[in-house]
């Protein structure tokens, strides 16, 4: 919940930032030529001050391992940012604030500094700023000021009005949930219709979770996919055409239907929703059509979606019959996806790519990583590792079971293998050898000597 609160506030506030008509997402097949002319666009943007700009080239440096010059142009933005916010833009004190208190986008993370720019913007009356001076009284437990800060923000919104979609959004979600304001929910789900109806996404989004949830209102997933098809057809809605497409396609609250799925993934895809085009991609290559997969996998990625970097960072680094390997890039995305966004994925897949160098150390440092973050895989391999002399970690029969349980739970075949090897192969034979043997030595002995 607080991500997709930090993240509707970003989005409010970069909303607002002026910037010049640079692409979103790079051409989703791109030679290195094309590319690095597509970078040399962005740059001159750049450099002419178009914070727009400023921010996809980093991101784009970044996807593409060049992690120097993707840190040089996120300090780029942030000093461009902070002019505008010094010059009194309240959206992008802000967005300042969102990136410090987040430490996203190579930028350190300053809990104090992004209190400062919050309270900044809410003193010049931009109730985000107020709410998220909230969100960071909570964190540090100081209750009243939190609460404080809340009520200040939910006056901020109040005095907006009845005609602003993110006020109101705002409004009915604060009192909805009880914060700033007394729990309210039958006036809350009121005012986000309301702002839904004026065409607030944040609105709908939250609509279609309390009627699937049933946050205040009894469940209805029926009603919350009406709702959010409803948006998707009148609007054009991105995120809940994915919604819509995703509940199709996978028979959620509703009767399958492939073709309808398609069709609101691929109006999905068009609004650039970056979970939907790595659907689409992964659609493809499931249908065996890889070649036409890889151009949606690498604008996904492009977008730091997470399961398209692991899986253009895997193509890239063994290559294919429709990919040359490029495994500097392949190992960038893989780094990325497991480094910053903590993908449980690209720690398995850069544990067996550093295994198959000869690079022990970093191998078990992935591994180790796969285990923590519930990959089946790395359990039943940490199991098999305590029944290993000489591994790493300490023979221990009760450690081996704890783990492949775990992984079993996780529904990995391999685990319930080696649970059921263990429990009926390797148990007998050690009890046949502790108990056994010395019976049958015995007995050995004793026909020896009566012989």
């Amino acid at each position: 919940m607080r991500t997709l609160l930090l993240t509707a506030v970003i989005a409010a506030a970069t909303a607002a930032l002026p910037h010049a008509a640079a692409q979103d997402t790079p051409p989703p097949a791109a030679n290195a030529s094309l590319l690095e002319a597509h970078f040399t666009e962005l740059q001159a943007q750049a450099e002419a001050g178009d914070l727009h700009a400023c921010q996809q080239l980093y991101l784009r440096y970044a996807v593409e391992g060049r992690t120097d010059d993707a840190r040089r142009w996120a300090g780029r933005y942030n000093e461009l940012l902070t002019k505008q916010a010094d010059s009194g833009d309240t959206r992008a004190m802000l967005a300042l604030g969102a990136r410090y208190y987040t430490g996203a986008d190579y930028t350190p993370q300053d809990t104090a500094l992004a209190a400062t720019w919050f309270s900044r913007a809410a003193e010049a009356g931009e109730a985000s700023g107020a709410y998220m001076l909230g969100e960071v009284f909570a964190k540090q437990g100081n209750t009243p000021s939190s609460r404080q800060a809340y009520a200040h923000a939910y006056e901020l919104y109040t005095k907006r009005g009845d005609a602003d979609p993110e006020a109101l959004y705002w409004q009915g979600f604060m009192e909805q949930n009880g914060i700033g304001t007394p729990r309210q929910p039958e006036s809350g789900i009121a005012k986000l219709n309301r702002a839904a109806e004026l065409g607030s996404a944040w609105a709908a989004a939250q609509l279609f979770k309390t009627y699937m949830q049933g946050i205040g209102t009894p469940q209805d997933e029926a009603q919350a996919l009406r709702f959010a098809r409803s948006l998707a057809d009148t609007k054009g809605e991105g995120t809940m055409a994915y919604v819509v497409a995703t509940a199709y396609l996978t028979g959620r609250g509703v009767t399958p239907d492939a073709a309808l799925g398609e069709h609101y993934l691929d109006l999905a895809v068009r609004a650039c929703v970056p979970d939907a085009i790595y659907m689409k991609a992964n659609r493809l290559e499931s249908a065996g059509k890889l070649a036409e997969a890889i151009p949606y996998y690498n604008q996904a990625a492009s977008m730091q979606q997470t399961e398209a970097l692991v899986r253009m960072g895997v193509l890239l680094l063994h290559g294919s019959g429709e990919l040359q390997a490029d495994q500097a890039r392949g190992l960038a995305m893989l780094e990325i996806a497991g480094s910053r966004f903590g993908s449980p994925h690209a720690a398995w897949e850069l544990a067996q790519y550093y295994t198959s160098i000869g690079e022990p150390e970093l191998a078990d440092s992935w591994y180790a990583t796969a285990v923590e973050r519930g990959v089946p895989q790395a359990m039943a391999r940490r199991g098999l590792l305590h029944l290993i002399p000489g591994s790493n970690y300490s023979w221990s029969p009760t450690e081996t079971i704890r783990w492949w349980r775990i992984g079993k739970q996780a529904h990995d075949p391999t685990c319930r293998l080696y649970l059921n090897l263990f429990y009926y192969a390797f148990i007998p034979l050690i009890l046949l050898l502790v108990f056994g043997l010395p019976v049958y030595m015995g007995r050995r002995l004793r026909r020896r000597a009566q012989g």
